[in-house]
């Protein structure tokens, strides 16, 4: 995947900054519906894949954002407070740490949540999507094929928030997998029964 670096230098103005500087918590969302992004203040956006399946990547004012509609998965995370009846909250203390998990019949996913000092942070260099509100807070994610890790610091608080998520495919769809699997199977024995000459009933032959 290509490293994104439209946005990366961009600094944010002190108004844009308010709402970090007063965050005490980070609050993550999943949805099976795709999020509007004109609701958000989008900094830097990649397309990326996950599962095999098309995906975007964003980091939005407030955090971030990824959307994988071809598996129903939609994940926002927030320095404000979501609406969504599934959102889970994260203390920005070092040493927080959290699991938040999500489940359809499309895909399974996992994020584990861990709050740690500011150096802990390891760059934008590795990442394929960055942005830069100010000279130490970055939010960052970096996209494996069935994971992705994201890095959002807070210098006024001392801390970096560090999110890995893995995701698998749901039992729904592992069913359906099996199904098509068999039914590809059940074509080809069909398929070997039309070809196979017929046994002659009379003399035992082939005909």
């Amino acid at each position: 995947m290509t490293h994104d670096t439209t946005h990366q230098t961009g600094v944010r103005t002190p108004e844009s900054h308010t709402a970090d500087d007063h965050a005490t918590d980070l609050h993550f969302a999943y949805t099976t519906d795709p999020p509007d992004f004109e609701r958000f203040d989008v900094k830097a956006v990649t397309p990326g894949e996950l599962l095999g399946t098309p995906c975007t990547f964003a980091v939005i004012g407030q955090s971030h954002l990824v959307s994988a509609p071809g598996l129903g998965y939609h994940e926002v995370c927030s320095c404000d407070p979501l609406p969504a009846a599934t959102a889970e909250s994260t203390a920005l203390e070092p040493g927080a740490t959290q699991t938040v998990t999500f489940e359809s019949d499309h895909v399974r996913a996992e994020t584990t949540v861990q709050v740690e000092s500011l150096d802990a942070f390891p760059g934008a260099d590795d990442a394929d999507v960055a942005h830069r509100f100010a000279p130490d807070a970055w939010t960052t994610i970096a996209v494996s094929p069935a994971a992705y890790e994201t890095y959002h610091t807070y210098p006024e608080r001392d801390a970096s928030v560090r999110t890995r998520t893995r995701l698998a495919r749901g039992d729904g769809e592992a069913r359906r997998t099996e199904d098509e699997t068999e039914l590809a199977g059940d074509e080809t024995e069909l398929a070997g029964d039309e070809r196979r000459p017929e046994s002659d009933a009379t003399t035992g032959g082939r005909r």
